[in-house]
């Protein structure tokens, strides 16, 4: 069954002044949904047609199932390809789009039959196969390029933006359907996108990557939970970023870090006692773990555990409802700004200006090293 690697993969362009790809090595196992994630140019679709055979690169080796890529052609790689632009035939049939690339190939009728109607049924377009593709939308004419890429029997699927021309809300559907179609068929699935949320949903893996690196591996809830730089951090999902230095060193690989110009002190983790005093660093939490409280709540009265809670005051500078969810606005004593977003259905009787108690679990707190560019670890580029 095909496993895929990369061996140290550079590419270059324009006469070696640009590098896209940057000596990346990685293992793509059989039947994994792996998803190519970063921002535009990052160097993920050129990694991508790497694997295909679509570009060569300038160094380093593809190999599919042990066997060395080099020289094989796209078409000999047993691979089906879906892009975000369908490149359907208008003026073929349902049926004959799907089995146009089965006839190139030479297959006889009756496996080019099974092949397509297995396809078609697949994807629920069976009923359609005298239409037109003038007759569908987008998810349609998407459906109608994954049976035409499954017909040809290939275990390898290839998926540059295939999502990227549905509506959001049909997207959010479509890609469950689309999971579940390539765990159906037991195939090993390559999918490049740039959409954060996409990926978190479906992957079974994700491949992080930046300016023509890969930044990290992981499956999403590795990612999402243990991020290894501030980049990775503020790219999947919203982040809190704020400055500070660990004020002392504690028993059980806990710090006490506080909050720059006299902000708040936090105690937080310490893994492997990677931080010293001194040390200037970036705490990071996430929006969603921001618990919001009246400034004066007993919590002694709560049946919960507040044990392991940090607490401390900032100011509710502004709130939006924004459907499914409330996003707040805070403000520290020091001027630095931080978010919480709640449910939508969160009940509060919140005043603009009012001061608030803040609640962090000392679990959700992330700290990092003060990077040498904190603006660029922070952009999204």
């Amino acid at each position: 069954m095909p496993e895929i690697k990369l061996e140290n993969i550079t590419k270059h362009f324009d006469e070696g002044r640009v590098v896209a790809v940057d000596n990346i090595s990685l293992e793509i196992k059989d039947k994994d949904y792996v998803f190519l994630l970063g921002p535009s140019g990052c160097g993920k679709t050129t990694t991508l047609r790497m694997i295909a055979g679509l570009e060569n690169p300038t160094q380093g080796k593809v190999s599919i199932n042990k066997k060395n890529m080099e020289g094989i052609p796209p078409e000999d790689r047993d691979m089906g390809f879906i892009f975000q632009h369908f490149e359907i035939f208008d003026h073929l049939t349902v049926w004959e789009n799907v089995t146009f690339g089965l006839e190139v190939r030479g297959y006889e009728d009756d496996y080019i039959i099974e092949q397509a109607t297995k396809a078609l049924k697949l994807v629920d377009l069976y009923k359609y196969l005298d239409k037109y593709p003038s007759m569908f939308g987008n998810p349609g004419l998407q459906k109608l390029g994954i049976a035409r890429a499954i017909a040809t029997g290939a275990k390898i699927l290839i998926m540059d933006e295939p999502l990227g021309s549905l509506d959001p809300k049909v997207s959010r559907v479509f890609r469950h359907q689309l999971r579940n179609l390539v765990k159906d068929l037991g195939l090993t699935a390559i999918h490049v996108t740039h959409n954060q949320s996409e990926a978190m949903a479906i992957a079974d893996k994700i491949i992080l990557m930046r300016a023509g690196k890969i930044l990290q591996i992981g499956t999403p809830y590795e990612m999402y939970e243990n991020p290894n730089s501030i980049f990775v951090a503020n790219f999947l999902g919203e982040m809190n970023f704020l400055q500070g230095f660990v004020l002392k060193t504690l028993e059980e690989e806990k710090i006490e870090i506080w909050l720059r110009l006299g902000g708040p002190r936090l105690n937080c983790n310490n893994p492997e006692n990677k931080f010293k005093l001194d040390d200037n660093i970036v705490v990071a939490f996430r929006c969603e773990d921001v618990y919001l409280f009246p400034k004066n709540y007993n919590f002694e009265d709560s049946k919960y555990d507040w044990s392991k809670m940090q607490f401390f005051k900032a100011k509710l500078n502004a709130s939006r409802f924004i459907g499914e969810t409330k996003r707040f606005y805070l403000e520290l004593d020091n001027q630095d700004k931080f978010e919480s977003i709640k449910s939508g259905t969160f009940e509060e009787d919140f005043n603009i200006g009012e001061e608030l108690t803040i609640a962090i679990h000392q679990d959700d707190i992330r700290v990092f090293r003060m990077p040498e560019d904190l603006f660029n670890e922070l952009s999204l580029t």
